[in-house]
């Protein structure tokens, strides 16, 4: 009888899992088209084919985005390979929508290039993720 509850045990577990991570998705889209804002972010950070875990690789962009008065330091993780195949480069500017309720739920799209640059020094207030993200940045 245990030989039989494994798999479906197995499969239960699975199956929360992905339903979990669908719920989270869902969630983070209602806040984006219930509450948003739209700004410009800024690169200012460029990572290529970075180690994700043990077997994958991933571009990360590190970006900016001022809302009232201060500076959001963000970073985005976008597929291998992605920073040369969208040709995107320093202190580049993008479009971003911001879910106003939570900062850290946004949608930047990398095909909407704006020709202006947005320079953070005049601001006081600079919030980034975490100290290492800090460190990263400076």
């Amino acid at each position: 009888m245990k030989k039989k509850l494994t798999p479906i045990i197995t499969l239960g577990i699975l199956g929360a899992f992905f339903l979990l991570i669908y719920g989270v998705n869902v969630y983070q889209k209602n806040k984006l088209t219930k509450g948003a804002f739209t700004t410009y972010a800024t690169v200012e950070l460029l990572k290529e084919n970075q180690r994700k875990g043990k077997s994958g690789k991933i571009d990360i962009v590190y970006f900016y985005f001022i809302h009232n008065d201060s500076v959001f330091h963000k970073l985005k993780q976008i597929p291998v390979r992605s920073i040369s195949k969208q040709k995107i480069k320093l202190n580049e500017t993008f479009k971003i929508k911001v879910a106003k309720l939570d900062y850290g739920v946004f949608e930047i799209e990398f095909t909407e290039r704006i020709d202006t640059t947005i320079n953070n020094d005049e601001y006081k207030t600079q919030i980034y993720n975490t100290f290492i993200h800090r460190n990263i940045i400076e």
